[in-house]
């Protein structure tokens, strides 16, 4: 989704000095963030990269860490619908992370910037995807086996509303290939609820949602409801989404409740081997990555809000990697 200019804000305003007034506090707020967070990835760092899948040739790009130690994790970073791979790369910090702590990040791209998320239709009114993207990332995560040394054992996957519904449905429909996943402003569609394969050992999950979120309801979605004219599955809602992802992870039902910021709630529940499944509340924000900031007060406004209490990138990679200490 692009970003509005300020311009748009002053045509429903009274003057240029009301939308230089509105700006102000967000400019702020996201330059502290900017401060706090690790850096958010430059493209320049990645490498694109084709491969044969579906009888179509698809993309993807990779930042593979220099002079790590092999086999290497990886983290597969999915966009939102209408965005691209090269857009999502310079949306979280994953990338200086990798780079950092030598771990490989790979941002693959959906046939007409969106996934074949199992829902059949968009949030954007666009013609669903047909593609087999479940196929497709697990084509990937060959490549990057074969070419760059990855670890098959260490897999994860994150993803942002239509890239979160495309790592829940991959986690319900290959769920041997993921060592632990996250969805990010997205919910478990209760088709796919119903039709998700029982995972060969526990598969450890982190939600966020924003409770303000106007596109993904954090209280779930009635069948047939529509976005942009198109009629949408029943969505599960994120407190219930969290439910079946940490029960199937074997996760005890008591949850262990911290507070980050003023309007962040961190719930932790414990699950077999030692792993955790987390749930990030964000009671005033609504469809944005977290530690994402946005400077347009029209968009995020439109969008519920954001929040930069929370780096994504930072609180992913942190649970990613206790996974596999908990091995």
């Amino acid at each position: 989704m692009t970003l509005f200019r300020c311009a748009a804000l002053v045509m429903l305003s009274t003057s240029l000095a009301g939308c230089l007034v509105a700006r102000v506090p967000l400019m702020i707020e996201a330059h502290q963030a900017e401060q706090r967070f690790p850096a958010k990835g430059e493209i320049d760092s990645a490498q694109p990269r084709t491969l044969i899948s579906g009888g179509l040739q698809r993309r993807y790009w990779v930042q593979v860490p220099a002079a790590a130690r092999k086999p290497l994790p990886v983290v597969l970073v999915l966009h939102g619908g209408t965005e691209t791979a090269e857009a999502v790369w310079g949306q979280t910090s994953l990338p200086t992370l990798g780079a950092r702590d030598g771990f490989i990040v790979a941002a693959p791209q959906g046939v007409n910037k969106h996934w074949n998320d199992g829902r059949g239709s968009t949030l954007a009114g666009d013609a669903p995807s047909t593609a087999d993207d479940v196929a497709f990332l697990r084509a990937v995560i060959a490549d990057l086996v074969l070419r760059d040394g990855a670890d098959a054992r260490s897999v994860f996957v994150i993803g942002a509303s239509n890239g979160g519904f495309m790592a829940l449905h991959f986690a319900c429909q290959a769920p041997d290939a993921l060592r632990a996943g996250a969805n990010v402003i997205s919910t478990l569609p209760t088709a796919e609820a119903r039709r998700c394969k029982p995972a060969p050992k526990p598969l450890p999950w982190m939600s966020m949602n924003g409770v303000r979120d106007p596109l993904v309801p954090f209280a779930g979605m009635a069948e047939g409801e529509e976005r942009r004219g198109e009629p949408q599955p029943a969505l599960l809602s994120a407190d219930a989404t969290f439910q079946f992802l940490a029960q199937r992870a074997g996760c005890t039902p008591e949850a262990q409740i911290s507070r980050i910021g003023g309007s962040v709630e961190k719930r932790v529940r414990r699950c077999n081997g030692g792993a955790t499944a987390e749930q990030y509340v964000f009671s005033e924000a609504g469809h944005v990555w977290p530690g994402l900031p946005i400077k347009s007060p029209m968009l995020s406004m439109y969008l519920g809000g954001a929040n930069l209490d929370v780096d994504t990138g930072e609180a992913a990679w942190d649970f990613f990697r206790r996974t596999l200490a908990a091995r």
